[in-house]
């Protein structure tokens, strides 16, 4: 095993991290990662209601609770009550939260090709293989 493998990674996710905040000023926005994996989750789902961000992002209901009432609270999304479950709320992206995905799409295209410039397509391929490999020895073999 390469003893900086694990450095690797950290500064990879690090990076991205500052540079995708910055690129979609999170900061002045007062928002973090996980709203902005929030705000995807439901721009992605059709009627998406909190529990679709639980269960999607993994998170438990109260942390996804504060995430849905922070968000409400930026004006970046909306909610309304579900036409058949009168428990729950179906969540929708507001203008500025509409605005801000594609803020974020346009940062998230632009950064990949930053991270990718100088690799082959084998290389990406190659990348792309042993990522997927990583993961899924993380979720079948969660044995620590």
């Amino acid at each position: 095993m390469h003893p900086h493998f694990i450095e690797h990674i950290f500064a990879i996710s690090e990076r991205y991290r500052v540079t995708i905040r910055a690129a979609i000023d999170a900061n002045e926005l007062g928002i973090g990662a996980m709203h902005v994996r929030s705000l995807t989750v439901i721009a992605e789902t059709l009627d998406c209601t909190a529990n679709n961000i639980v269960t999607k992002l993994s998170r438990d209901k109260a942390q996804v609770a504060r995430l849905v009432k922070e968000l409400l609270a930026a004006g970046l999304i909306e909610k309304d009550a579900h036409p058949e479950d009168k428990r729950s709320q179906i969540l929708t992206l507001s203008s500025s939260g509409n605005t801000l995905m594609k803020q974020l799409k346009a940062a998230k295209a632009t950064i990949q090709l930053q991270m990718t410039q100088g690799l082959s397509t084998h290389e990406l391929d190659l990348f792309n293989t042993i990522a997927h490999k990583i993961a899924d020895n993380l979720v079948c073999n969660n044995t620590l």
